[in-house]
């Protein structure tokens, strides 16, 4: 196996390459290879590759098929997504909230495929369930991820954290909803680093910039829906099929909508366990193949027939 990191990440897989060695497992079997874009192209395209498995954006997606595509080699795919989480009337209002609120914008500062960044709120609950999103992500200190008390840390770079404050202008500008809490660059201390404040629009279009393209940073869209059927077909009106979320105390309900979503996951009343025996993947631009479980493992298998004739 080779596993090539990110260029803006490439120590975290380096010392995992170390930890599998002193886990006793053989020198040579896991291979870290850092690199750009180049070296990825290589290690596609060489011959002694059988199987690209890529973790990323769907514009290098498409690259690491073409390459693929010349060399007829099979590929699995996991990559963005733009996760609806569905809110009915019936919701525990502060599991729902707390829960929206602390995994679309906590979890590596936002940075997460599956986050739940696409909340989809009823009418009846919709104000007071905005009120107590924004409670909720006032009450996180953004700060150094290596003080205790931070909850959010920076985004990965600089580069990122300037196009995460272009899409909040943007939405601001296209009055694409309003701005509750956030959106602005860290501020005091803060404001030489890759901080962005966690940020939370109510009152989304369904259709704007901000609910259908992937933020990538702690950014989170609340849109308002008053019948069950509108709030799967917004849902399902999406490029992405990766996670997808709801909450009700209805269990009728939870099994009917989890089955009308188009997503690779779906969690009810929670996040996702991201388990190593779950099978894990997405539908749609979100990709296709899947890591984790038994399917996770066949992804790397090949079916053989033998057939053995004895006279």
């Amino acid at each position: 196996m080779i596993l090539k990191p990110p260029t803006q990440t490439p120590f975290v897989a380096l010392r995992f390459g170390e930890l599998a060695l002193e886990a006793g497992i053989p020198a040579g079997v896991l291979n870290i290879v850092p690199g750009d874009a180049e070296a990825g192209e290589a290690l596609i395209a060489h011959p002694a590759v059988g199987k690209i498995s890529f973790t990323g954006g769907d514009i290098v997606a498409k690259a690491v098929m073409r390459t693929a595509a010349e060399h007829l080699k099979p590929v699995a795919l996991e990559l963005g997504g733009k996760s609806a989480n569905l809110i009915f009337a019936d919701a525990d209002l502060d599991l729902a909230a707390a829960m929206a609120a602390s995994c679309s914008l906590i979890p590596l500062a936002g940075q997460g495929c599956v986050l739940p960044t696409r909340v989809y709120a009823h009418g009846a609950i919709f104000d007071e369930f905005v009120e107590r999103v924004r409670t909720n992500a006032e009450s996180y200190k953004l700060g150094d991820p290596l003080d205790r008390s931070t909850v959010i840390g920076p985004v990965i770079s600089e580069a990122a954290a300037q196009r995460i404050i272009g899409v909040i202008d943007r939405a601001k500008a296209e009055s694409g909803g309003q701005l509750v809490t956030g959106g602005r660059r860290g501020q005091g201390g803060l404001a030489a680093g890759s901080f962005v404040e966690p940020t939370v629009f109510a009152g989304v279009a369904h259709d704007s910039h901000l609910a259908r393209e992937e933020v990538f940073g702690p950014v989170l869209s609340i849109i308002r829906f008053d019948d069950d059927a509108d709030a799967v077909a917004m849902a399902n009106d999406s490029r992405f099929g990766l996670g997808a979320y709801l909450h009700t105390r209805d269990l009728s309900r939870a099994h009917r909508v989890a089955a009308q979503l188009q997503a690779g996951c779906v969690a009810v009343n929670g996040m996702l366990p991201m388990a190593a025996n779950q099978p894990f993947g997405g539908v749609k631009q979100s990709g296709f193949g899947r890591e984790g479980g038994r399917p996770g493992l066949e992804e790397f298998m090949q079916i053989k027939q033998v057939v053995l004739h004895l006279r």
